[in-house]
């Protein structure tokens, strides 16, 4: 696999980015508000500040989108999209390596990820970024990994 990491950044995401992603939100377990929601929904991601959206690039292709929802308990649910046309490549895991290092600079203590039980290729590659599943909710896995875990070593304890 190439190493992508390096050439790969984060930026965030603005209201000019919508065009391009939000056909990348039609995806398995993935969507966009329906409604009046469906026009707010870019807004939402810009002006809540519990939310980090976050687009990679690479040599100034759009690669994927990235969104945190942080909790109180500075615990994140992550939705990592990478662009179709991108796909397979090693831009997922390139992309949750920057959020990885963004998620450690800005003190989050880790991430939750809700994969629809029949997307086998998600519940792959959160495994393969070293999630571990946490139970069932409705039709989604519930998957966790802490920030500062270690490939599959046992994550250190920071507040304790």
């Amino acid at each position: 696999m190439l190493d992508l990491a390096g050439s790969l950044h984060l930026r965030p995401f603005a209201l000019a980015d919508v065009a391009v992603v939000e056909p990348w939100l039609a995806g398995p377990g993935l969507s966009v508000p329906s409604g009046q929601l469906r026009h707010d929904w870019p807004r939402h991601l810009v002006g809540n500040q519990r939310i980090i959206a976050l687009i990679a690039e690479r040599h100034g292709l759009n690669l994927g989108f990235v969104r945190l929802d942080v909790g109180p308990d500075r615990i994140a649910e992550i939705t990592l999209v990478v662009a179709p046309q991108h796909r397979r490549a090693g831009f997922g895991s390139a992309m949750f390596f920057a959020a990885l290092l963004h998620a450690r600079r800005t003190g989050l203590r880790g991430f939750v990820a809700m994969v629809d039980i029949s997307n086998a290729p998600a519940l792959s590659f959160f495994a393969d970024q070293g999630f571990v599943q946490d139970g069932i909710v409705g039709d989604r896995i519930r998957m966790q990994r802490f920030v500062h875990a270690s490939d599959h070593a046992a994550p250190l304890d920071l507040d304790g």
